[in-house]
């Protein structure tokens, strides 16, 4: 019987974007006989999606928060932390997948894997410009990811900023798709309405950092945004909900609301015309898959993963960066095309579907058997 370790890196929320691709493969390997082990970081409330793994028959292991002591240990000796829960999990394992929101959020539990002559293969669903190594991280990045089996990244974007940051040739680097969280042949009706009324959603978590919900307020202060006749919903929730709310107090913005977590993105695009999308830095944003799924346009910034998807003027509007001027011209755009919009979603449709296959998370589970099969483990080889 394969065992395959997953070992899930997220540090600041309990669930998110990144965690879809590792947990969804997961499940599939444990529901066909794989002996899956998965490894999360202790919370208070443990998102539901882990008690839904180990029903699937994934023996769930939640790393303990430390003690006072054991900090002081770990703030000593950090690596020996790591090491000592990769050598117990890893135990006969034939990989460990390390999934990561970024580049260097698996860099210790990488580096544990390689002492104990693991092999492992790392996730990356996302990376940043506005963050770059030092050469003293650099020269632990570079080989804990060229001595991988493979390095799995959701983007040709991605893959080729990793390559460049950290100063290697990846040459198994590979890149993958991330399951998304609508039906693959959806058809929402295009919403009804006067043909000068605009709808847009920002489908993101309310991080204005990252999203650019900033850039996005900028924009919409304009007189000329003012005066038309468009709206703005923040589906989300995250740690600036309160501040993004106080935003629009302060400046008077009667066109935008924050409309909460949604369980149903379905029925986001059934009620509005495009994905407005200002985020600041990306690897491949789930959000646009969906959105095209459904048949919707986007407005989004030239970051991450997006122009592998998005052609300007065709399918979307794509705004060179994240600045206030940028995002206004890419706006401005569709606005003028408004009549556009539905024949521009269906070609949206049409190309995402090309882009990305029915079962995302199958496609990973039998590329990480395939893995398994060409790498055997010592114990498993004949």
């Amino acid at each position: 019987m394969k065992k395959i370790v997953f070992i899930a890196t997220m540090q600041g929320y309990a669930w998110g974007g990144s965690e879809y691709l590792w947990s969804a493969a997961a499940e599939k390997l444990a529901r066909r006989g794989v002996q899956v082990h998965v490894s999360v970081k202790y919370w208070d409330k443990q998102p539901k999606q882990i008690e839904h793994l180990r029903l699937a028959g994934c023996k769930v292991v939640i790393r303990p928060r430390p003690s006072l002591v054991r900090r002081g240990f770990r703030n000593i000796f950090p690596e020996r932390e790591y090491v000592r829960h990769v050598r117990k999990l890893g135990e006969e394992a034939d990989l460990i997948v390390v999934s990561q929101g970024s580049s260097r959020d698996g860099l210790e539990w990488m580096e544990a894997a390689r002492a104990c002559g693991y092999r492992y293969a790392p996730i990356v669903q996302g990376a940043a410009e506005i963050w770059w190594p030092d050469d003293n991280l650099i020269e632990r990045l570079a080989p804990a990811y060229e001595s991988a089996c493979a390095a799995y990244f959701v983007s040709e974007a991605t893959l080729a900023l990793t390559r460049r940051q950290f100063v290697i040739p990846l040459r198994h680097g590979r890149v993958v798709r991330n399951p998304f969280n609508v039906r693959f042949d959806v058809r929402p009706a295009w919403p009804s309405g006067s043909p000068d009324e605009l709808r847009l959603a920002y489908v993101a978590r309310l991080e204005i950092a990252g999203k650019g919900h900033d850039v996005l307020f900028e924009a919409l202060d304009l007189s000329h945004w003012r005066n038309r006749n468009v709206h703005v919903s923040l589906v989300g929730s995250g740690e600036n909900e309160r501040a993004l709310d106080r935003m629009i107090s302060a400046m008077r913005l009667k066109n935008i609301h924050i409309s909460g977590q949604a369980e149903n993105i379905e029925q986001i695009w059934a009620a509005h015309h495009a994905l407005v999308f200002p985020s600041r830095h990306e690897g491949m944003p789930l959000v646009l898959v969906e959105a095209m799924l459904c048949g919707r346009p986007a407005i989004a910034t030239d970051v991450g993963g997006v122009r592998e998807l998005l052609r300007d003027n065709v399918n979307g509007f794509l705004a060179k960066a994240a600045t206030i001027e940028l995002l206004d011209e890419a706006m401005n755009r569709a606005w003028e095309n408004r009549h556009r919009l539905q024949q521009m979603g269906e070609q949206a449709a049409i190309d995402v579907r090309e882009w990305v296959s029915a079962d995302p998370a199958e496609d990973f589970a039998r590329e990480l058997c395939t893995l398994v099969d060409a790498n055997p483990s010592p114990a498993r080889r004949p």
